[in-house]
């Protein structure tokens, strides 16, 4: 299955504590990870850090690909690449949604689909291995 998606499970440590961004769906009817389609010529990784500054203002690093997660879209099986994204700074989004820092189980409980529960799972695990 080809890759369509790239996301990101970006975090920042606030007094030791790791705290995972979870943002509001494009409709504002679900909380999400940040992630979008893989423009032409685009790695994911690349997409993966662009749409996470245009959904959040966030600037980030790569610190490690995660599993690769598929989900439906009206129907249609998609494949989204995610990466564990350690925060750099916070600026101005491009697009209007509403931003939660949470810790992971508060981030896994908000978060509305399966796929993106798993990601925020690996990216702790990945974290604490750290």
């Amino acid at each position: 299955m080809t890759i369509s998606h790239a996301g990101a499970v970006a975090y920042q440590k606030k007094g030791g504590q790791a705290l995972f961004l979870v943002i509001s769906s494009s409709d504002g009817a679900h909380w999400v990870l940040p992630k979008g389609h893989i423009e032409s010529r685009e790695s994911p990784d690349r997409a993966a850090i662009r749409e996470l500054k245009e959904e959040t203002g966030v600037n980030g690093e790569i610190v490690t690909p995660l599993s690769i997660q598929k989900f439906r879209r009206r129907g249609e099986e998609m494949a989204v690449q995610y990466f564990l994204v350690r925060t750099l700074e916070v600026g101005q989004p491009d697009e209007t949604r509403l931003l939660r820092w949470e810790s992971e189980q508060s981030a896994f409980d908000l978060l509305t689909f399966e796929e993106a529960r798993r990601a925020i799972r690996e990216g702790a695990a990945k974290l604490n291995q750290a």
